[in-house]
């Protein structure tokens, strides 16, 4: 089998470990410490015997046929060695389940930039005889982002691109989680003027105390046209556009606003976030 031996992305030198779910049957191979030199040719590597095995039309059987082949690739390589289940570490982890068709892998990255780094770990997860992957925070179960197998394919794209992509997301679940617990015991209300079709249309947002989620409202007698996630208030051109977008399709709600009077004030915390004893001195 054939392995890419780049460097990128930046972890502890103790190579990958590969865990054929199936048989079961373990390997180590101390050589390669990157995502990028295993990811592609280990995939391919499975689809080829699926493929071979006919595991699409013979089901279960064909599939422990495909596992055992797979295992006999690898111990024919001499950069795999046989080990024991959880006997050594590993900077990546892949598990291959041939019967329920899963292709796995937890990596350590390395992100850096602005002066910055951050080492964390990843799951990937996806299908041997699929074409798209998620990756998630293997702490929280997060989904940070997907790519699919033709961008795993490009050059440095497990260099450059997956551990920016990984670490840029994590950032920002992070703050949005930051963001949602300090918002979740506050008092909102503001106006908003929200252009739809060349025209604006003047909404009331507001959220309770406590609420876990924002109203939309007529200014004039209070209607609640929708509803919006209390992540939404993270963006507030955000929340606007999501409008705007609602009310271009939503005629009855459209009429319903354009009734109203624009000119109605909101009380006398409008356009602000209301100070509240759970979170003094806030702002939106």
């Amino acid at each position: 089998m054939g392995v890419n031996d780049k460097s990128g992305i930046l972890s502890p030198a103790l190579g990958s470990r590969v865990e054929i779910v199936s048989i079961p049957c373990h390997f180590h191979a101390s050589k390669y410490d990157l995502l990028e030199q295993l990811f592609m040719p280990l995939l391919c590597s499975a689809q080829q015997a699926n493929d071979l095995m006919g595991v699409r039309a013979r089901g279960d059987r064909s599939a422990l046929e495909a596992a055992a082949y797979m295992a006999g690739e690898l111990l024919r390589d001499r950069s795999f060695a046989p080990v024991r289940s959880l006997s050594t570490g590993a900077s990546n982890l892949y598990l291959l389940d041939f019967v329920a068709d899963q292709f796995q892998v937890e990596s350590t990255v390395f992100s850096s930039g602005a002066g910055k780094g951050a080492l964390f770990r990843v799951s990937v997860r996806g299908r041997i005889r699929g074409d798209k992957f998620q990756v998630f925070d293997p702490v929280t179960n997060n989904q940070l982002f997907s790519f699919t197998k033709t961008e795993a394919d490009k050059p440095d794209f497990f260099a450059r691109e997956f551990p920016l992509l990984a670490h840029e997301t994590r950032k920002d679940l992070t703050s949005a989680g930051d963001r949602r617990n300090t918002t979740a015991h506050e008092i909102i209300d503001l106006m908003l003027g929200v252009p739809v079709s060349g025209t604006v249309i003047t909404v009331r947002v507001q959220k309770v105390a406590a609420d876990s989620s924002v109203e939309v409202k007529s200014p004039a007698n209070g209607a609640t046209v929708m509803r919006l996630p209390l992540s939404s208030l993270n963006n507030i051109a955000k929340v606007a556009e999501s409008i705007g977008q609602y009310l271009s399709t939503n005629t009855n709600a459209r009429q319903l606003l354009e009734g109203s009077s624009v000119a109605a004030e909101p009380n006398q915390n409008a356009n602000r976030v209301s100070e509240t004893t759970e979170a003094p001195g806030s702002r939106l």
